[in-house]
């Protein structure tokens, strides 16, 4: 198909094209799951995608590369939907989604796989990244969910570039508290570029772990009373995880909401900006404390002067061909781990049919990531991690270390 053919629905903002032009050689996907507790069937499903789609516009488009800037064109198509096999494991769907790149025409941007078993079934939506990212996914599945529970969702408009809603946001500061103390002196260590890696198609390891409700009962509060943050709890985990394996230094990538951060509206589109964070070993003795420097670290970065201040840089001077877009990504977001961490999801309508929720599940093409996803729903915290290069027990290992770390003592 021509996509210059179709009618335009907007151009790409230059973060979308940023992300476009890395795009072309690495391909960057991430899935996000539901179980259900009922059976789906394909027609069902198939008439909920459609209304998911009329919902959130740009999941009916494709990208028009040939255009003299890149734009968001309409695809004539359905949101494509697959059928496995009884009792697939969502593990194992996700991890045939990362070898299979969805190409940027003729759209949609996104497929969907539906998985029957008995009594309940699981639904896996995979999204391309020009066109959302996690806490987005994560809005269209929810929404999904509702239109399968009889809901009819009404259309949505065209969703706006982030730099130019950020251009007119008087912003709204995160709400995990001011930063704690000065901005710390940067490390050279944090400046060192990541190495991308040819797409090879092959498929990654994939780990996943749920925390009963107990403990993430037990984390929640005790961020609250140690002034730090779940995320940044996640964040110290991985950290002392690494440190024990014997990694001097760790940097985490957090990507940043820019839905909350910002006051920016919840529509499925790119609204994010990457923070990252440094641990040297000497200097993570004390758990807490680690997550208190993390929590104020990321406050820093998350400020809506800081975030506009990003978005207006890219804006002015983007990247003009796709060396200088991997160039960008592969410095931007080096890290030993990077961390979604979606926060507490609300189904709304259909929650009772929402038995669990895991994602997002993803790699970037960069040599030794780590790409952990977290979501929180019905009182459990559900890690999901993608690698190439798996580091044994990462994912228990760090429900441990946070098991260990709310049954420390509490400081006076």
């Amino acid at each position: 198909m021509d996509t210059s053919q179709g009618r335009t629905v907007r151009p790409l903002g230059a973060f979308e094209r940023t992300i476009d032009l890395y795009m072309h050689r690495n391909p960057v996907q991430f899935s996000l799951v539901a179980e259900l507790s009922h059976r789906v069937r394909p027609g069902a499903a198939a008439a909920a995608l459609a209304a998911l789609r009329v919902r959130h516009p740009l999941l009916g488009v494709a990208v028009d590369r040939t255009a003299p800037q890149a734009v968001f064109r309409a695809a004539d198509g359905p949101i494509p939907l697959e059928t496995a096999a009884d009792g697939t494991p969502w593990q194992s769907v996700v991890a045939v989604e990362q070898t299979r790149p969805i190409p940027p025409a003729p759209g949609p941007l996104v497929r969907a796989v539906l998985v029957p078993g008995e009594p309940g079934s699981t639904v896996v939506l995979t999204f391309s990244h020009q066109i959302a990212d996690g806490v987005g996914g994560l809005r269209a599945l929810l929404d999904l969910v509702a239109a399968l529970g009889g809901a009819e969702p009404a259309p949505g408009g065209v969703p706006e570039a982030q730099e130019d809603l950020l251009a007119r946001s008087g912003g709204a500061a995160g709400s995990d508290g001011p930063a704690a103390g000065p901005p710390p002196e940067n490390d050279a260590r944090m400046d060192a570029p990541g190495e991308l890696t040819p797409f090879s198609g092959s498929r990654p390891h994939v780990d996943a772990l749920a925390l009963d409700r107990d403990l993430t009962a037990r984390l929640v509060r005790r961020c609250r009373r140690e002034r730090a943050s779940v995320h940044a709890a996640l964040c110290a985990a991985a950290t002392v995880v690494f440190h024990r394996r014997g990694r001097e230094y760790v940097r985490v990538l957090s990507p940043l909401d820019l839905r909350r951060a910002a006051g920016l509206p919840d529509e499925v589109a790119v609204r994010f900006a990457g923070a990252r964070t440094g641990s040297a070993a000497d200097g993570a003795g004390d758990f807490w404390s680690l997550a208190r420097r993390t929590r104020g670290a990321l406050a820093l970065q998350r400020t809506p002067d800081a975030l506009r201040a990003g978005a207006a840089a890219i804006a002015g001077q983007p990247p003009s061909s796709r060396a200088e877009a991997e160039a960008m990504m592969a410095s931007a977001t080096a890290a030993d781990i990077q961390i979604t961490n979606l926060g507490v999801a609300d189904p709304g309508p259909g929650a009772e049919a929402v038995t669990a929720l895991w994602g997002p599940a993803q790699t970037t093409q960069l040599r030794g990531e780590h790409v952990l996803g977290v979501v929180t729903v019905g009182g459990r915290l559900r890690m999901t991690e993608l690698t190439h290069d798996p580091v044994a027990g990462l994912v228990p290992e760090m429900g441990a270390v946070l098991a260990e770390a709310c049954a420390q003592p509490v400081s006076p």
